[in-house]
């Protein structure tokens, strides 16, 4: 006489369809890929290495202060901007970071607009600045 196993059958896991992807199978093989971000003020895509990490101090007041985080180590939620003033400049006029950090009310971003306007001006030009688009691949 045979002797069934005790408890529910467990069925193999199966590889999981990702949009992102392109509806190719995940089998693992992205783990090493960058992360990608979009910047907050331009929309466009790129590496989190070529964006900013930009974060909420709160204070007491009416006003929230916002805080770059280089080395994307602070905790709480982050917005991505490019290091430059256009597109710190537009993500403030249209309110983007107020939306991208889930907060209410006016914020102050001039810490951030110091630290980038302190960088120096050896780093590369954004992909969007400088007339082609990363994100682009040739076959």
């Amino acid at each position: 006489m045979r002797t069934w196993p005790v408890g529910p059958r467990r069925r193999q896991a199966r590889p999981v369809a990702v949009a992102s992807l392109g509806g190719r199978l995940n089998n693992g093989s992205q783990r090493n890929a960058p992360a990608i971000r979009t910047c907050v003020g331009c929309r466009e895509r790129a590496t989190a290495s070529e964006l900013l990490r930009v974060v909420v101090h709160r204070s007491e007041g009416s006003v929230t202060r916002l805080i770059p985080d280089p080395k994307r180590r602070l905790s709480g939620r982050g917005a991505h901007v490019h290091h430059d003033l256009n597109c710190l400049d537009q993500a403030v006029r249209r309110r983007a970071f107020a939306r991208s950090l889930r907060i209410e009310g006016p914020v102050d971003a001039s810490a951030v607009r110091a630290h980038v306007e302190s960088e120096p001006a050896a780093r590369p030009t954004p992909a969007h600045e400088a007339g082609r688009d990363r994100m682009k691949t040739t076959r």
